[in-house]
């Protein structure tokens, strides 16, 4: 295999390289997967050209999903190549970088002297995949796995052993002594061997371990006719021992960590309070709307009011309708949105939403029941440009909102008020 064609296949091996824990949760969007585990988003595919979307989808997924940070490894075939910029400018902190290594197997193995009082046996038993795990853990300085990944893995473990001859994941581990110093991977993946997973514990760094783990995965690769093993290598630590063995580094990987920044709780009870209220405005068959007269006021109202905790103000416009006059009414289109200030006994503000409730026939306005907590009486008013039969009924910026409600209606548009006034610029056609 000539020099260039190995570097193309080994940084596309490396690029395509990504691995999801049995524990982890897969979120995915139509630019960008992620899996996030024990609070970090790693960032398994992103594909777009606008480096900003990419990132801002990520930490939206990551956080959706329980993470606190988010990581995107950039390596040479990283799209968009500008990636690791718009990381960069987004204050990213590089929390790991490694040496895409690998080793051609056509060249023959190594001469690595494995040390003799250094034992390697391969892992096939539950009680060696915990001793693993907990070399892994010390070495690396990482959680031990939750009970839900350490199970998921010891049925893959049985599931590779049935496989026999067919067996494409394997792990091994070192012994000093009798005791487990050390442990690595090795994965089979179409034609490439894969090394992961190589630590030793730091007390007994130095007397050979990491090199006879890596003599006995290479050997199981040329078993297997691979045609290169590939490794990402840590810089400070594997890296230069793999370099010694004859593994050529052909790029690097750097990866990139972003903080999830979302609003605390206490930020979310710190931010001003305001009432919603919605209802619905309803005509008779000549065009009149329906207001009501409640028990517990000195006015009339339109049919709604107060938007419960959680509530969408359709919903909630739907709900009173329901429980005022006994209709179950699918409403129509939003027609105005009203903002009203503080006002006498109220200490804070009001948006107001009013949404079409459309014709009542006949038979529809002998079905209305009152609710006699709630409302007394009801009438239908008349108002035009010439008319409005509920002034003197209605508080006066209810008038003026009924009013913009009647017209918005008529024009097929949807507007905005203050204080029952529309505001210069804001009426918008309805998206319907």
């Amino acid at each position: 295999m000539g020099e260039h064609e190995l570097r193309d296949e080994v940084l596309a091996a490396a690029a395509a390289w990504v691995w999801t824990p049995y524990d982890a949760t897969v979120a995915t969007s139509d630019d960008v997967t992620v899996v996030v585990h024990e609070g970090k988003g790693t960032v398994q595919r992103a594909d777009g050209a606008d480096p900003a979307r990419l990132v801002t989808q990520a930490l939206r997924l990551t956080g959706a999903n329980g993470g606190e940070a988010v990581v995107f490894v950039v390596h040479p075939l990283t799209t968009p190549a500008h990636l690791g910029d718009e990381l960069t400018r987004r204050g990213s902190e590089i929390v790991g970088e490694h040496d895409i290594c690998a080793y051609d197997l056509s060249e023959g193995l190594p001469e690595l002297a494995a040390p003799a009082d250094v034992t390697i046996e391969r892992v096939d038993t539950p009680e060696q995949l915990a001793e693993a795990y907990a070399v892994a853990a010390e070495a690396f300085g990482q959680p031990l796995p939750s009970p839900e990944f350490a199970a998921g893995e010891a049925a893959e473990l049985a599931q590779q052993i049935a496989a026999g001859a067919g067996r494409t994941i394997f792990r091994y581990l070192a012994r000093i002594d009798g005791r487990a110093v050390g442990s690595a991977g090795l994965t089979m993946d179409d034609g490439v061997a894969k090394l992961w997973g190589g630590g030793v514990l730091a007390d007994t760094r130095g007397r050979g371990a990491y090199r006879a783990l890596l003599a006995v995965r290479l050997a199981q690769a040329a078993t297997l006719a691979a045609r290169f093993a590939l490794t990402r290598a840590r810089i400070g630590t594997s890296s230069p021992i793999l370099r010694r063995a004859g593994f050529v580094a052909y790029g690097r990987e750097v990866q990139h960590q972003l903080p999830v920044r979302r609003a605390s709780a206490e930020h979310y009870r710190s931010l001003p309070h305001k009432i919603l209220g919605s209802g619905a405005v309803f005509f008779d068959e000549s065009g009149r709307v329906l207001i009501v007269e409640p028990s517990y006021k000195d006015h009339w109202e339109i049919p709604g009011g107060v938007v419960e905790r959680n509530e969408p103000p359709l919903a909630g416009a739907h709900r009173e309708v329901l429980e005022e006059l006994s209709l179950d009414r699918s409403l129509g289109r939003l027609l105005v949105v009203d903002w009203s200030p503080p006002r006498g006994r109220r200490t804070v503000d009001l948006m107001a939403f009013v949404f079409d409730g459309g014709v009542l026939t006949e038979a529809d306005v002998a079905a209305i029941r009152l609710q006699p907590e709630e409302l007394r009486g009801y009438r239908f008013c008349r108002i035009d440009d010439e008319v409005n039969e509920t002034a003197g009924l209605l508080p006066p910026i209810l008038t003026k909102r009924v009013a913009a409600a009647v017209r918005a209606r008529a024009a097929g548009v949807t507007v905005y008020l203050e204080s029952g006034d529309p505001i210069d610029g804001t009426v918008t056609p309805s998206q319907g």
